[in-house]
């Protein structure tokens, strides 16, 4: 069995799409725990409806603590060992555990399994980044080599299960993050395992057409709750692994920008690009946050669009 896990916070919109998707796979074997994490919108009463009619739905309603809080919550409540997550306005293709569960039986000695997945903007399919050939199907690889140089993954919250065991050995997901809470959690995991992943057609949707304000952490996140204010726990690790280190910095580079422009996060900003490796810290971006805000907006669309040609 697997047992899935769908943190739930004001989802009232989303949240019957996604567990329709759920109930709609071909592969049936699955208990689904649904942590209504202090919802003020009619979405806890939705999951209480769906779990009187499904035996296999459990709903922990609880006060909220952030969507680590309420993963956390939900994982601790799980009866199996492989764990699939999925957010609560995503959504899965009909066939998406029963293909996780072919690449288990290919790769049976990994943590970490996942589907490639892709966006949804204006209600259009988004295919994402190539990251593999194509024709190669089933792969095996390292998050951390394969990443570092880019800082991004091909792989996110709501297209992977993950053994419950991994995750209890690295320390489940921290809840002093609430932005990119699952790249912390995939980096500890990766450190001790590779990724297996299926490169077909995506089979994992992740919608961007939700509102800002409905996301809980909103449209910038307080950089106290981000990811990188907390890398510090990688520091021991990354002397001694070049990589680690690399795709460290670089996500901080990528993912620090926004904070830049917004006066009250300036010294947080200068603080946090001290601790950026010279040799990691390339030209674009000394241009991006040494100069004024106009200028490296404009660097940044200049080199995005040259990379589109």
């Amino acid at each position: 069995m697997i047992s899935i896990v769908i943190p739930v916070h004001n989802k009232e919109v989303y949240i019957e799409n996604t567990l329709q998707c759920v109930l709609n796979q071909t592969y049936k074997n699955f208990e689904l725990v649904l942590v209504n994490d202090g919802s003020q919108d009619a979405s806890g009463a939705i999951c209480d409806r769906y779990a009187s009619q499904d035996p296999r739905i459990k709903v922990i309603h609880q006060k909220n603590g952030g969507v680590s809080n309420a993963r956390n919550t939900g994982i601790k409540a799980t009866k199996n060992e492989l764990i699939a997550f999925i957010d609560a306005d995503d959504y899965w293709s009909e066939e998406f555990l029963q293909s996780i569960i072919g690449l288990m039986n290919k790769f049976p000695d990994v943590d970490i399994y996942s589907s490639k997945y892709a966006t949804i903007q204006k209600g259009k399919i988004m295919n994402g980044e190539e990251y593999f050939p194509p024709g190669q199907e089933f792969i095996l690889f390292d998050l951390i080599e394969r990443c570092a140089e880019k800082a991004r993954f091909p792989i996110n919250s709501s297209s992977v299960v993950i053994r419950k065991s991994a995750i209890e050995k690295v320390g489940y997901f921290d809840e002093r993050i609430t932005c990119f809470e699952d790249f912390d959690l995939l980096v500890r995991l990766a450190l001790h395992s590779k990724v297996a992943y299926l490169n077909q057609e995506p089979l994992s949707f992740y919608n961007l057409d939700v509102p800002a304000e409905s996301k809980a952490r909103g449209a910038v996140p307080d950089l106290k709750k981000h990811w990188i204010s907390y890398m510090d726990k990688f520091n021991e690790v990354a002397e001694n692994n070049e990589k680690l280190q690399l795709l460290l910095d670089r996500s901080i580079l990528s993912q620090l920008f926004k904070y830049r422009r917004l006066p009250e996060y300036k010294q947080q900003v200068r603080n946090i690009l001290k601790r950026v490796r010279k040799k990691n810290f390339p030209l674009k971006f000394k241009l991006v946050y040494y100069t004024p805000t106009f200028m490296g907006n404009f660097i940044i669309k200049s080199y995005n669009f040259i990379r589109t040609i």
